[in-house]
């Protein structure tokens, strides 16, 4: 018996969605574990110390010093959540209910965190324009405030272009003929 083309047009998106995701996950779960070596090896020599001893001195964020003083926590919990990612897309791709939760899940933070990410550049340009200005840096700010404008622009573009990607691919998702493949029954009405 054929396959309706609904039914193979679902299992196409799927399939491509889970291998690309696959791949990414790889990727990223590759990259976040020389992330996390990299910080055991350049941090354990006691360079974050004097670091935040210096920027004890200067007015600066806590969140910055409370970055640099967690650096290889943070490297750990990216590398989870890239692994937490490429287990969800092979659950995606071998239609697992899980992987379909675990999969949309993530779409949804992911839009939401490019979102979060707009106030973070804000906020570490509102501190760079704290910083004491050296008496010929007019020509800094100006190029600093220009530098602003095209990071939050750009950043704004891209949660817009991400989240209306995300948004279709969820959509796409929870179409009735693509959760069956899931083992979501369509109840008729």
């Amino acid at each position: 018996m054929a396959a309706s083309p609904s039914t193979t047009n679902g299992t196409a998106f799927v399939t491509v969605t889970a291998k690309v995701s696959i791949v990414m996950g790889i990727v990223a779960t590759l990259y976040a574990a020389v992330q996390v070596l990299v910080a055991l090896l350049v941090l354990h020599g006691g360079a974050t110390d004097s670091v935040l001893a210096f920027l004890a001195t200067q007015p600066s964020p806590a969140g910055v010093r409370w970055v640099l003083s967690h650096l290889v926590a943070i490297t750990v919990g990216l590398l989870l959540v890239s692994g937490a990612f490429l287990a969800v897309s092979v659950g995606l791709l071998r239609r697992r209910a899980w992987g379909w939760w675990g999969f949309v899940a993530f779409l949804v933070l992911g839009a939401a965190a490019n979102f979060g990410v707009i106030a973070v550049i804000d906020a570490l340009f509102a501190w760079i324009d704290h910083l004491p200005k050296a008496p010929d840096a007019a020509s800094l700010a100006a190029e600093l405030a220009a530098l602003r404008r095209l990071s939050l622009a750009l950043a704004w573009a891209t949660a817009v272009a991400f989240g209306a990607l995300h948004a279709l691919i969820v959509w796409q998702l929870c179409r009735p003929h693509v959760r069956a493949e899931f083992g979501w029954v369509q109840r008729s009405r």
